[in-house]
């Protein structure tokens, strides 16, 4: 089949949670041997040609930046884009689609345009978004109103577009129990978030026995309030004498400056943003997670499971993900205490990745995917298979 591939994100390099997602379901897609047409950002002027993904085209489009009107009226949450418009209608032209795959956050108001020409649309959700704004702190009135206002918003897209899909992805069966409010339900598949776990069997360096880490975007909220919880609740000189901690991520030093006023602290060092994490996790005693907020499966926990390395975190931290091998305490005392009796146990590690193999695994998760077109295009006719191109395109 061909398959159009739409994302309102650039999930090349794969070095952040949504990224990632992005990425695996595009390199998913095609390793069931379909043609993937993939309409991508590319923040990073990437060479997209370079990742060598066999079965994928791609085509650029720019970030739209949101004006004050947009940011107030929410208008992005309802109006389309003239330009991706321009290049559904180019790549329409040149291919004949099969099914389009829209992936990640509010583009709902996309799937007329399939629907009128009789293509099915599966929509790929990342997380149940409204419940997550839902936790967004509020200190004043003028805040409580604006998180309202986009609760709302979210909701009323949400409400309006995401019913039209033939198919919707769903990462966790709490947000399957959310979509399925408003969709029905033997329209909502789950399919979680995944990794390949070639890309994950490394040969790793030297564990160091005095190193947790924790891997997020510490510009997103819900990783900076966890990082706030940790520093102010958690972490005491006591700690900082048995463990180092590294924090991995894109503003990690700008969040670890924020809170004490130096990307070094107490034994804490924020590294920043990485190309790859995968060594900073193999290389771990453990990960740590202290969320207190989020919804779907957390990427950061799959990551160290695929790696084998053990996970202390909070309960919101591991919430979604299928395993009875984490280390879990939501008190900032217990949190310490659990770190100060980790002894970092090679057997967890190693249930850990048992554990991903049998759910976040490509191999299980690429069947689920193939399940899911199936459904999709079950009542249309079929059509000969078009030979596969290789040469790759980049459009801007």
């Amino acid at each position: 089949m061909n398959i159009l591939f739409y994302t309102d994100i650039s999930p090349l390099p794969a070095n952040g949670g949504e990224k990632i997602r992005s990425y695996y379901l595009i390199k998913a897609l095609a390793n069931l041997g379909h043609q993937v047409i993939a309409l991508v950002q590319n923040e990073e002027q990437t060479d997209l040609e370079s990742y060598n993904l066999r079965n994928v085209v791609f085509y650029t489009h720019p970030k739209k930046r949101l004006d004050i009107v947009d940011r107030l009226a929410g208008k992005h949450y309802f109006q389309q884009s003239a330009h991706v418009l321009q290049l559904f209608d180019e790549v329409c032209r040149k291919y004949t689609i099969d099914a389009a795959v829209l992936d990640y956050g509010y583009i709902g108001h996309y799937i007329n345009y399939f629907n009128k020409r009789r293509i099915p649309v599966i929509l790929g959700t990342h997380n149940a978004q409204a419940m997550i704004t839902q936790q967004l702190p509020a200190k004043n009135i003028i805040e409580k109103i604006r998180r309202f206002q986009l609760v709302s918003l979210e909701k009323l897209h949400e409400r309006m577009y995401f019913k039209k899909a033939a198919a919707v992805l769903v990462v966790s069966e709490d947000d399957r129990h959310y979509h399925a409010k408003f969709i029905p339900k033997e329209k909502i598949f789950f399919v979680p978030n995944f990794l390949d776990e070639k890309e994950y069997a490394l040969s790793t360096g030297q564990k160091q026995s005095k190193v947790l880490v924790m891997t997020a975007n510490f510009g997103q909220y819900m990783n900076f309030h966890g990082l706030k919880w940790f520093v102010e609740k958690v972490w005491d000189s006591e700690l900082a004498d048995r463990y180092d901690i590294w924090l991995v991520g894109r503003r990690s030093k700008e969040a670890l400056t924020q809170l004490t006023g130096a990307d070094k602290w107490n034994n804490i060092v924020a590294l920043g943003k990485v190309d790859d994490v995968k060594w900073y996790i193999s290389v771990a005693n453990g990960v740590i997670i202290p969320l207190l907020h989020g919804s779907g499966t957390r990427l950061k926990c799959l990551e160290a499971m695929a790696l084998s390395t053990p996970i202390i975190a909070t309960s919101k931290g591991v919430e979604g993900v299928a395993s009875k091998h984490f280390i879990i305490a939501d008190d900032p005392a217990d949190f310490k205490k659990v770190i100060l009796d980790f002894n970092g146990d090679t057997k967890i590690g190693e249930a850990l990745r048992e554990d991903f193999m049998k759910e976040y695994s490509a191999e299980v998760n690429t069947q689920r995917l193939h399940d899911v077109l199936h459904y999709t295009v079950k009542d249309k006719p079929a059509r000969v298979q078009q030979p596969a191109l290789t040469e790759k395109q980049a459009h801007v």
